[in-house]
């Protein structure tokens, strides 16, 4: 049994059992994710696995295996809802793009093809090969089911029952493409509607729709699962990252929504270029370290089951103790009831030190912050205090009788008796414990009633009192006695027993069994031994007789010793020495009948073939089309009326006025619209987190495009010249200077300890301003209240002058003073900021001109000291030195408006 401490650790772990959540103080409201899964429908998923049939399925194909996988999720998901999608799919037909009707093996890169016409008509990805069959609507899972049951009367949507089956190409792009128009509720440029009536339009019907994290990311997960076990086969791979990554901006109402894409490589190694091009783009970081992978990989059901259950579990939102409204239900962190209650170190005597209970690092729990340490124990005084912290009062040290008994084996009552009736409570109510008493004998607590702690098991009750119900996993295997043998590939899975369940474990998980044993390097059928019974098979030839062995994982011929012949070109081993026709000579040059450009033959497959370019009609590619020896030469129609064939492509004249070519075009030095080569190429930050820009379609530093002007240094971040002082570099002053201006200068409460109700300000410590209410015609500053000059607050816009002792305009209402420093109404001039790195002592109090105050206490403009304005950054009049009032009070405002939604789903 191990016990799991960290919350998101179980989350983890309920990877097929969605309904269930952590344990928390009130009824929790887990945000659900929603979820499209594309299946790859190409035919290549009609391809055994070699692991054997699925669980659900009596042959072995990817398709069989995918189908059980989902069919698993469909029957246990509770926390998300998940739309079903695949390739598109013609009835009667297939979505084959590479046809060899205008779609050639020369040009596939570059083309699309139209699945709805079958003709090969190249295009750019536009969203017609993406499919509906089950919408994002709650409670789905029957519909999900229909299509994976193995059962198939019709072949689409919408009637009977219908089926997955494999058959066309992998068009990854256009289905992403028909993705995003889905999401936003738009229908397929040639096919009509993906989906009519409940669960057509998902983002604009979500009632979080309009709940954000930050701007860009909304409240709810949203995510695209594409599980495929191919290449992309319709279009140039850029065109699928570009679709993954603009589904990361999704557009809807004015709105931005982040839609990530998770892919899944079903039978492809680890690390394809492919999958993790298509994880990167689709919102998952690159870590740059080549030993790990953002992309999940599947072999199997079981794999596949896993890597989507993974997904979706990560994507769950539950509250962690963090200062922060993690599961977007406007309240901050509500599942920790003890934070912010009183504490102490467990100390005695005048050594207990005492604090209150804080959010502890990892967010899993609360942990004692010692605000008010102990002292340090000394000789026992008769003063009623426990000086030597030993637990007893005053012992030995009283030279006259007291009126109270202390168990520490003295008469301190002098009454003849030694500790005489003394009890005290014991144990706790928490779970299954129950709460005593002990009494004391001899100077010692004994005899404790109280009962508990226990082991905690999976039924309900929190058996071990540690305030969690159950919240543990084990070791569990489905294999009958003896159980999983735990030796070579083999091992047991996981069972969780939810914190605040219904008392039973949950599915077992991630269980490996044995399979039979190949020659791979591995004990596959877990008997402790690797590779055994493996090879055998006579492999006799002209070379000699031999069989098969394995050898070091791989299957190898032993035994021929013949010498052999010179190796000819005849799929067969003449010389003896492992390998095939290799050595051939080429077969000298060919032009395939006439069909085949700079031809020369080749041996394949025990036969030589014309190999070399096709012949096509000359376009204008700066290359050589039509093998003739020249290049982009005019016949008719090389380019369409009005272009001209320049820069290796037909461009029309630019025109005139603000955007004188169209979209993804630019216009070059000879006045003619060419392809941009930065369109829709979307840099991110490189390897060292500095901001990149497309330069002639490359990624480059933003920074090497741009000149700084002197005093100032381009930060790589950002892209931008900022000031090459402690403005933008705060760590070039030293630990006791702050930054005012751009300089280094000494801070005068560098070494000054205040108080905890007092803070430091011009080197001198004050108590605040909060709760401290001043006379009419009185204003708080530094702690104490002093006579307002004016005698009355001032109007909106005005100061109080405190030489003229009037309400004038209020000269800083534009203020322009440098990092560190703030104007001062009284001259308009730049002085320090005596707000600068002050930490207020209270929560949530706002500083102003150097005195502390409770937002709600204090009114801007209403007869108080002259406010001295920054310009926003470090320090400033700011609680602890972040942000001022103002951003106070309008998140005070969001806050309740929040509370003020209600409910969600």
């Amino acid at each position: 049994m191990r016990r799991l401490v960290a919350r998101l650790a179980v989350a983890a772990l309920l990877v097929t059992v969605w309904g269930v959540a952590p344990a928390r103080a009130a009824t929790p409201q887990t945000v659900k994710p929603y979820i499209v899964l594309i299946l790859d429908v190409s035919g290549s998923m009609a391809q055994a696995t070699g692991y054997g049939p699925p669980s659900c399925s009596t042959t072995d194909t990817k398709m069989d295996h995918a189908k059980c996988a989902i069919q698993k999720i469909a029957n246990s998901y509770g926390e998300m809802v998940m739309a079903l999608a695949r390739f598109r799919v013609k009835a009667g037909s297939d979505n084959v793009c590479n046809d060899g009707n205008g779609c050639s093996t020369a040009t596939a890169a570059n083309c699309n093809c139209d699945p709805n016409t079958g003709t090969g008509t190249c295009f750019t990805p536009n969203g017609d090969d993406f499919e509906i069959l089950v919408p994002i609507v709650a409670n789905n899972q029957p519909n999900v089911l229909v299509w994976t049951n193995n059962v198939c009367t019709t072949c689409g949507p919408g009637s009977g029952d219908p089926e997955l089956f494999a058959i066309g190409s992998t068009p990854i792009a256009s289905s992403l493409v028909g993705d995003k128009l889905y999401w936003q509720g738009l229908p397929s440029p040639n096919n009509g509607a993906y989906w009519t009536g409940a669960g057509a339009d998902p983002i604009r019907n979500d009632p979080l729709k309009d709940v954000f994290d930050s701007p860009g990311n909304q409240c709810r997960p949203y995510i695209t699962i594409v599980l495929t076990d191919g290449d992309e086969t319709c279009t140039a791979f850029t065109n699928t990252t570009n679709a993954a990554a603009a589904l990361l901006t999704t557009a809807v109402d004015g709105k931005s929504y982040r839609i990530e894409t998770k892919p899944i490589g079903f039978g492809k190694a680890k690390g394809d270029t492919q999958i993790e091009g298509l994880a990167h783009a689709g919102g998952t970081p690159d870590d740059s370290n080549p030993n790990t992978y953002e992309g999940a990989y599947a072999n199997n059901e079981d794999d596949v089951e896993l890597a989507i259950s993974t997904i979706i579990a990560k994507s769950l939102k539950f509250e962690s103790c963090n200062d922060k409204d993690d599961d977007c239900d406007t309240l901050v962190d509500e599942d920790f009831p003890d934070k912010g209650k009183a504490c102490d170190d467990g100390g005695l005597g005048v050594c207990k030190g005492t604090g209150t209970l804080v959010c502890d690092a990892q967010g899993t729990g609360v942990t004692c912050q010692i605000t008010n340490p102990g002292g340090t124990a000394t000789t026992e005084k008769c003063n009623n205090l426990d000086d030597d912290c030993d637990g007893a009062i005053d012992e030995g040290a009283c030279t006259s009788c007291g009126t109270v008994e202390l168990c520490n084996n003295k008469d301190d009552d002098c009454d003849g008796k030694t500790d005489e009736g003394l009890t005290r409570p014991c144990g706790t109510d928490v779970g299954e414990c129950t709460a005593g008493t002990e009494t004391c004998s001899a100077g010692q607590w004994i005899n404790c009633t109280a009962t508990g702690p226990f082991v905690e098991t999976c039924n309900k009750k929190d058996d071990d009192c540690d305030g969690t119900v159950d919240g543990f996993a084990q070791d569990c295997t489905t294999m009958p006695p003896p159980g999983n043998p735990n030796v070579g590939v083999c091992h047991p899975g996981t069972q969780v027993c939810p914190p605040g369940g219904n008392g039973t474990f949950q599915q077992c998980i991630g269980e490996i069994k044995p399979t039979t044993e190949v020659c791979n390097n591995l004990d596959d059928d877990c008997d402790g031994t690797t590779d055994e019974d493996t090879g055998g098979a006579d492999c006799s030839s002209t070379c000699g007789v031999g069989k098969t062995v394995c050898q070091n994982g791989t299957i190898v011929c032993m035994g021929n010793g013949g010498m052999g012949t010179p190796e000819l070109c005849n799929n067969f081993d003449d010389d003896c020495d492992g390998s095939v026709d290799e050595d051939v000579a080429d077969g000298g040059p060919c032009d395939g009948g006439g069909t085949i450009c700079n031809g020369v033959l080749k041996c394949m497959g025990g036969a030589f073939v014309c190999v070399g370019d096709q012949i096509h009609p000359e376009t204008c590619n700066c290359k050589d089309d039509d093998c003739d020896l020249k290049t982009d030469e005019e016949p008719p129609a090389l380019c369409p009326s009005g272009a001209t064939c320049t820069s290796c492509q037909c461009a029309f004249p630019c025109g005139t006025g603000e955007f004188p070519c169209p979209v993804g075009k630019m216009c070059n030095s000879d006045n003619f619209c060419v392809n941009d080569p930065c369109f829709n190429v979307t840099c991110g930050p490189d390897g060292q987190g500095n901001k990149q820009e497309c330069k002639d379609g490359a990624c480059v530093t933003s920074c090497s495009l741009i000149t700084c002007s002197p005093g100032t240094v381009c930060v790589g971040s950002t892209g931008t010249c900022e000031f090459d002082d402690c403005r933008t570099f705060p760590d070039r002053c030293k630990p006791t200077e702050q930054c005012v201006g751009g300089t280094c200068v000494d801070n005068p409460c560098a070494d000054v300890t205040c108080p905890t109700d007092q803070y430091c300000e011009g080197g001198t410590c004050h108590a605040s301003c909060a709760g401290l209410h001043c006379d009419a015609g009185q204003v708080c500053e530094l702690g104490q209240c002093v006579n307002d000059p004016c005698g009355h607050p001032c109007l909106p816009g005005q100061v109080c002058n405190t030489s003229s002792m009037t309400c004038v305009t209020d000269p800083c209402l534009h203020p322009s003073c440098a990092q560190g420093e703030a104007c001062d109404p009284q001259t308009g001039g730049c002085v320090p900021d005596p707000c600068l790195n002050v930490k207020c002592p209270g929560t949530g109090q706002i500083c102003k001109q150097g005195s502390c105050y409770d937002p709600s206490q204090f009114q801007p403009d209403a007869g108080g000291p002259p406010q001295y304005v920054t310009t926003g950054g470090g320090g400033g009049c700011a609680a602890n030195g972040g942000g001022g009032g103002v951003l106070l009070v309008l998140a005070m405002f969001v806050a309740t408006r929040r509370r003020a939604r209600g409910g969600r789903s």
